[in-house]
């Protein structure tokens, strides 16, 4: 009897593990979107959570809708991309959270979209990467920037939009690097008549991993990413330009002082003018 119990027991202990690893799989909660908002656009329906597909009514027929405000129940990264048709016109929006184990997918398919083939406008909106920042932020006259990243992170997921819907950039949605890679990327703008427009995108490490981007982005924002990694802007920077500033001035105030000391009005070994001799 003692030894049945003695198997009974064991086989209890060892099934243990697995019976709790099974009941925590069931009731880990698979993330889904709450909420979300789209700057010029607006969805049709009400967010559900066991929906997935929805329409977009486009504020202008001719411009790409951007995030604007988001909310997702459980822990999950949010990527946003744009579906194309067969003539690469802009049809809709992609939405997708990703999370450990998978992936849920949302769609926002335009109602009210205008294609024009003659549309010469290869602009780009936006461009964005998680826990990763674009520096400056993205103007119709710059074509050069900086992709500032994560000390530790060896794989993007650049996400671009361009302003018209009839415009199309090619971008791969993974790009892989080494760790310690920081690599120039050429981003090419198609407009619906063809145009192009080029922009660089440099990629630079910061001296943070990814949970410490992470933590400062959902403290301070994206713009924390920038304003800790540019010189001229750190507080070390701003007292040692001040030093140097102050050394010159010193200098300065210093040497004019000498100068007043030392000039003489009058050489010594030159004879008075007016001695009274003749």
């Amino acid at each position: 009897m003692r030894k049945l119990t003695a198997v009974i027991l064991s086989l209890f202990i060892l099934l243990m593990p697995f019976c709790a690893t099974e009941v925590m799989a069931e009731q880990e909660e698979i993330p889904s979107l709450v909420s979300i908002e789209f700057n010029n656009a607006k969805i049709n329906e009400e967010i559900s959570k066991d929906v997935n597909k929805y329409t977009l009514t486009l504020d202008s027929a001719t411009s790409t809708p951007t995030l604007k405000s988001y909310e997702i129940s459980g822990s999950a990264q949010i990527f946003v991309n744009y579906k194309l048709d067969e003539a690469m016109h802009q049809t809709g929006v992609v939405v997708t959270l990703e999370y450990v184990g998978g992936s849920v997918e949302y769609t926002f398919d335009y109602t009210n979209a205008s294609y024009d083939k003659t549309s010469g406008n290869n602009l780009l909106a936006d461009i964005s990467c998680p826990n990763c920042q674009v520096y400056p932020e993205i103007n119709d006259k710059t074509v050069n920037y900086k992709l500032f990243i994560p000390s530790d992170l060896t794989e993007l997921n650049i996400s671009t939009v361009t302003q018209d819907i009839n415009a199309y950039c090619d971008l791969p949605k993974s790009i892989s690097l080494a760790s310690d890679q920081e690599p120039e990327f050429t981003i090419t703008v198609t407009a619906a008549n063809g145009k192009t427009r080029v922009y660089k995108l440099q990629v630079k490490r910061v001296d943070k991993n990814t949970n410490e981007v992470a933590g400062e982005i959902k403290t301070d924002g994206e713009e924390a990413i920038v304003s800790d990694e540019l010189f001229f802007k750190k507080p070390e920077f701003l007292v040692t330009a001040g030093c140097i500033a102050g050394g010159i001035l010193l200098i300065a105030v210093i040497l004019a002082i000498i100068k007043r000391i030392t000039v003489k009005p009058e050489d010594e070994e030159e004879p008075e003018f007016f001695d009274g001799k003749e």
